[in-house]
């Protein structure tokens, strides 16, 4: 996984169609998070005015009933009630009024009017300001076009009394069309930078990143094998930053385990061009062994069976080595066997690779296991070969000792195989049983525990390590017991 923040060059691929991670740039996230970032503002910008409307008529009233009762002040406490008909009509004038009438107590003063209507359209009282109806209401009046008349009344500041006006609605519709058309204007003037720096700000800090990781699936999911591909995460410990170290972690396990398919691919090559001339190898072994078994001496008499044995079983090895890289192994032919003699067999074909090694073979004589003869030496010669490979990298002057022992516990066999190596290394510990990624020695493919454990698996058990240190390391095989001839054999 890389630590730099640095953005990977990514090849530029011919446009995929849709649903195969291209988008067009009108149907991609970002034109979309433009459109919806629009929309929202604008709804917010409408909620905000709705109400706007409304208040700009109560102070567009309120402003008119302020000017009547600053200009009434002169005439209130002048003894003549009545104004010339010239001061009504400036009165009037000032107000933009029909008629203005001031209440005290149970008084009424008409303070100026022209030819009063027969009746009003509509009354609004400023001493009671109700929300909802104020926005109804503005609207309604922003909307209508029959001319109409109103009355408004509200408190005056200067004395306890009420004073009324009666207007006709043409100056107030007026302004209140030219306030709604100022407030679109400049709504949409912020609407626009709003939308504008919600939405860069929202493609630096998402679309953006999002789409760095889309390109970069896209062209990783194409070339799979090229490391150069890898997502290169950045700092961020937000999800998307999370998102990138996932993504990186994914790939770069992805390449590791396409590295390995292809070096297992490369193995099955190689032993496929290898195999026949090895088999033919073989055979002729066969045919000097069987020519050296005739011989009298004594010595060639001894181990002469073992040879051809050996040879016969590397051959059948090599018969079937291509299984493990196309096939399964055959399902295990279980039979009754004694235990302790399939290990001395193992002593016996290791013995040229274990000299300088102490073997113990500690397994009862009595002790039977049901199991495939041919598969399950094979588990206990490459667990014991594993064993006497990690005791030479010890030193010559180490100990060498190998113990394997068995028991029978319950309805299981346990098969452990003890050795005085210098134990497992950390770094190789979690990858014993996989393939090429067990083997501490130079050279070593890290195949042959992997094998004994697929075996192992087959006769329905399980293989492990049970212990491991500087002073050694114990691997244990279990194997549960067959019944009545069923069981998992894999």
């Amino acid at each position: 996984m890389h630590g730099t923040s640095k953005e990977q060059p990514v090849r530029q691929d011919p446009p995929s169609p849709a649903g195969d991670g291209g988008a067009t740039p009108l149907r991609g996230l970002s034109a979309r998070l433009l459109v919806l970032t629009v929309i929202f503002v604008l709804i917010a910008e409408v909620l905000i005015f709705l109400p706007s409307v409304a208040n700009f008529r109560n102070v567009w009233l309120q402003s008119h009933l302020d000017t009547a009762e600053t200009a009434s002040i002169v005439y209130l406490d002048s003894e003549d009630p009545m104004l010339s008909d010239k001061a009504q009509r400036e009165f009037l004038s000032a107000t933009e009024s029909l008629a203005v009438v001031i209440r005290e107590g149970s008084m009424s003063r008409m303070m100026a009017s022209v030819k009063m209507p027969l009746s009003v359209d509509e009354s609004f009282d400023l001493t009671v300001m109700r929300p909802f109806e104020s926005v109804a209401s503005a609207l309604a009046m922003l909307v209508s076009t029959r001319p109409g008349i109103y009355r408004v009344f509200g408190p005056m500041k200067s004395r306890p009394a009420i004073i009324e006006l009666v207007q006709e609605d043409g100056p107030l519709k007026a302004a209140l069309r030219t306030y709604s058309r100022n407030v679109a204007l400049l709504s949409l003037a912020i609407s626009l930078i709003t939308a504008a720096l919600v939405y860069f700000a929202l493609y630096l800090m998402i679309v953006r990143p999002i789409r760095r990781l889309s390109q970069n699936m896209t062209a990783f999911s194409q070339e799979p094998d090229n490391a150069a591909l890898i997502l290169a995460p950045s700092d961020r410990t937000d999800e998307i930053g999370v998102a990138e170290r996932r993504l990186a972690a994914f790939e770069t396990d992805l390449h590791r385990t396409l590295r390995q398919r292809q070096h297992l691919a490369d193995l099955g090559l190689a032993v496929s061009k290898i195999n026949h001339d090895l088999r033919n190898i073989l055979a002729s072994a066969q045919l000097f062994s069987d020519r050296l078994s005739n011989l009298p001496d004594p010595t060639v008499q001894r181990l002469a069976p073992k040879l051809l044995r050996a040879i016969n079983r590397a051959a059948g090895y090599a018969q079937s080595v291509l299984a493990y890289g196309r096939a399964r192994e055959a399902a295990p032919d279980r039979r009754p066997l004694g235990l302790r003699a399939i290990v001395e067999d193992v002593g016996e074909s290791l013995a040229p690779e274990s000299v300088g090694v102490e073997w113990f073979n500690e397994v009862d004589e009595t002790l039977e296991v049901n199991v495939d003869a041919e598969q399950f030496f094979r588990v206990i010669m490459n667990v014991c070969r594993n064993a006497i490979q990690a005791m030479e990298r010890a030193g010559p002057q180490a100990l060498r000792r190998l113990t394997v022992t068995a028991n029978h516990s319950g309805r299981v066999t346990e098969l452990r195989v003890a050795d005085t190596g210098p134990g497992i290394d950390a770094a190789v510990y979690g990858e014993l049983f996989k393939p090429f990624g067990g083997s501490a020695q130079s050279g070593g493919t890290g195949l042959g525990l992997v094998i004994a454990a697929e075996l192992v698996r087959a006769h329905g058990g399980t293989i492990g390590v049970e212990q491991t240190s500087p002073a050694g390391t114990v691997f244990l095989v279990t194997l549960p017991d067959r019944e009545n001839g069923n069981d998992n054999d894999g």
